[in-house]
């Protein structure tokens, strides 16, 4: 099979619920060096589903790993994001527009954010409800009240740890990159609402990503 389409997950959780809700079995897992991954066939299409691990090292790395693998023409980023506008609500689907990796800016000194910093990814057309803003990507997990309010007043609409990371690969490797993420959770004002946070986070998980896998990817392939 040539010219397969690359679907990336980062987090095992994230993995899992892909597994469970495709029946796949473990045994029928391949390993590479950043985890498993699962090759078949989806509506006349070459897919291989891959974990990458979380972060921006672990995907981008993963991501090249794949495209140099398997010759991808496109590759798929889904999973979920945290939420810094007060305007999404859990569950809901952001394919964004842009994409910004603000672990760049050097807050006490830039007051805003260089409009060159932001990449593209592949857009999409589909029926399905979705909101098209800015996703931005971090090493840090969104959890600190100081950094919601940072993405906020720079009109970025969410947060997660590898987007940005593996749409630079794919730019570079001339490869399609669509993005599909859904908000499980938001920041909480005091710290210790981290573990509320965290509940909340998995609580709505399986949710987003059944709906994710079941209403949008399939648009997207």
């Amino acid at each position: 099979m040539n010219n397969l389409i690359g679907v990336l997950i980062s987090s095992k959780k994230e993995f899992n619920e892909l597994l469970k809700i495709y029946n796949i079995g473990e045994d029928y897992l391949e390993k590479y060096p950043f985890g498993e991954y699962y090759r078949t066939e989806f509506r006349g299409k070459d897919i291989v589903f891959f974990r990458s691990g979380i972060r921006k090292i672990n995907a981008s790395a993963a991501a090249q790993y794949m495209i140099d693998k398997f010759n991808l023409e496109k590759l798929i980023v889904i999973g979920t994001c945290t939420s810094s506008n007060e305007g999404l609500n859990y569950g809901d689907i952001i394919i964004p527009s842009k994409v910004i990796d603000y672990d760049y800016i050097i807050r006490e000194l830039e007051e805003e954010i260089d409009e060159e910093l932001y990449l593209v990814p592949d857009q999409v057309s589909m029926p399905n409800e979705y909101y098209d803003g800015v996703l931005g990507t971090s090493d840090k997990a969104l959890v600190l009240w100081s950094d919601y309010t940072f993405l906020a007043s720079n009109s970025i609409d969410a947060s997660d740890l590898e987007s940005y990371a593996v749409l630079k690969i794919c730019k570079t490797n001339n490869v399609k990159c669509i993005i599909i993420k859904g908000v499980t959770d938001k920041p909480m004002r005091s710290m210790d609402g981290y573990n509320e946070q965290l509940d909340v986070y998995e609580e709505n998980l399986p949710i987003v990503m059944k709906k994710i896998i079941e209403e949008y990817f399939i648009e997207v392939i």
